[in-house]
């Protein structure tokens, strides 16, 4: 792949002088032996590079499924703190007007003091 995007505006006569220049520099009966060490080189830079991307990805996916934890955690507690402002403002019920007790027929619910009549004096 790498070697593709930098080989890829390379045409057949590009290559093929490109070939010829090996030949030379490196001579027909060292070609084939220097041909399997770029090779081994190649798909050991190949071995390195997915590794090196395989590695990118788990981070990646690590990071991702971090944040998605805290994000988790931080909307449980905002629920908490909605819920517990909820509960503290909440305005109650109000008090249901009690019924006269079996002890007591007279008693009233309201607010104003009951006064027994006095001798007018």
């Amino acid at each position: 792949m790498a070697l593709a995007i930098i080989f890829d505006g390379v045409g057949f006569g590009e290559w093929f002088v490109l070939l010829a220049v090996v030949l030379v520099v490196v001579g027909p009966k060292r070609l084939p032996a220097t041909a399997r060490k770029f090779g081994q080189y190649y798909a050991k830079f190949r071995r390195a590079a997915d590794s090196f991307k395989r590695q990118l990805l788990d981070m990646d996916t690590e990071l991702t499924n971090s944040v998605r934890e805290a994000a988790g955690e931080i909307e449980r507690a905002a629920n908490e703190v909605t819920n517990a402002a909820e509960d503290m403002f909440r305005i109650p019920d109000p008090i249901p007007p009690s019924s006269p007790s079996p002890d007591n027929p007279d008693s009233t619910t309201s607010s104003e003091p009951q006064t027994t009549p006095t001798d007018g004096h």
